[in-house]
């Protein structure tokens, strides 16, 4: 019964995340950086520890700091092969400069006046509703950027770990853990630059895609401060014009604070580790799967994290670490591949 425990973490969901109106240009990214992490355990009785851990991350290919966090922890080991613990972790969490896109396309319906007002719809540039043809006439491009910030995360962690020695050598681990963050709010602001094309003389039959379209009018609108400017993009030697008045009639101002509200998460992180566990080595090599699958969001998988590296023992109270880390994430801290190298330090007493 011991053996087919260490299965259980094979099956796991792959539900498919929504995507909202904006389109980030960051989505998807690959991205590198170096994760590290000092510990320092002391050994208490009744099979009782009390760790203390603190962890530095870097991202975009190691020039930029990603996250801070201190840990403070409790594990307990009743009998053999079983280890419990409890631990509060603060994170300081660095969210980078984010660039997304939105396009609006819009449309007149056939036979209406070049007077008449545009029907805006997403999507493709032809449209019907089932009953009425639409002609395109133009679309608008906002690019909305969002400045980088910096935000806490508190986190409690709760978790079960199972471990069995195999010939000796090879111990394999399960590691189930249950961990609640709660993120607070925070303001943070955004700026947005709207290009509006229009061509009043466009016939779906002339076009057959969106490159063949000619336009005789595209206008830039953005902010600064308080005044809305507008520019024809056509005319190199066009000035800006202060369009506040007009624009701010019919219009929200283009840059605004947004209240990001606060979240609480609820993940459940599941690890399969393998580590050589050989007497009288110092070098001990290992590796491990975890999948984070999103409680709150039907078992969403917001992250599935692939390691390997080596613990080398100094003496019996000092341990290095060196490793590499693949990190896939799709949560709330982003869309991205992330490859990390790892250097940790233990200290036990």
């Amino acid at each position: 019964m011991k053996r087919p425990l260490l299965l259980l973490a094979l099956a796991v969901a792959l539900p498919v995340a929504a995507q909202s109106d904006y389109v980030s240009d960051d989505a998807g990214k690959t991205t590198g950086g170096l994760w590290t992490e000092i510990e320092a355990t002391k050994v208490l009785p009744y099979d009782l520890s009390l760790g203390l851990d603190a962890g530095f991350r870097t991202n975009e290919w190691f020039s930029e700091a990603n996250r801070f966090d201190v840990s403070l922890g409790l594990t307990w080991k009743p009998v053999k092969h079983w280890k419990f613990g409890i631990a509060y972790t603060f994170i300081m969490k660095h969210s980078p400069l984010e660039n997304a896109h939105k396009t609006e396309y819009k449309y007149r319906a056939a036979g209406q006046s070049e007077n008449s007002d545009f029907a805006e719809f997403l999507g493709a540039p032809t449209y019907t509703d089932g009953t009425t043809n639409y002609t395109y006439r133009g679309k608008n491009i906002a690019a909305r950027t969002t400045e980088a910030f910096w935000r806490p995360k508190h986190r409690i962690s709760i978790d079960a770990t199972y471990s069995y020695k195999f010939w000796k050598w090879m111990r394999i681990s399960l590691r189930e853990r249950y961990q609640l963050t709660f993120v607070p709010t925070k303001t943070v602001a955004r700026e947005k630059v709207i290009d509006k094309y229009r061509d009043v003389s466009y016939s779906q039959a002339t076009a057959t895609t969106e490159s063949d379209l000619s336009y005789d009018e595209v206008t830039r609108y953005w902010q600064q401060d308080d005044v809305i400017y507008a520019q024809d993009l056509l005319d190199p030697d066009a000035t800006p014009t202060d369009v506040t008045d007009n624009y701010k009639a019919e219009h929200d101002d283009l840059n605004t604070d947004k209240l990001k509200d606060s979240k609480t998460l609820h993940v459940l992180r599941s690890r399969l580790a393998f580590e050589v566990d050989k007497k009288g080595w110092k070098l001990s090599p290992f590796c491990y799967a975890e999948v984070f699958n999103n409680l709150g969001e039907s078992m969403h998988l917001d992250k599935l994290r692939l390691a390997a590296g080596v613990d080398y023992t100094l003496t019996p109270v000092h341990k290095l670490s060196l490793g590499y880390i693949f990190n896939h994430e799709n949560d709330d801290d982003g869309d991205m591949n992330i490859h990390a190298i790892t250097i940790g330090y233990k200290f036990k007493f």
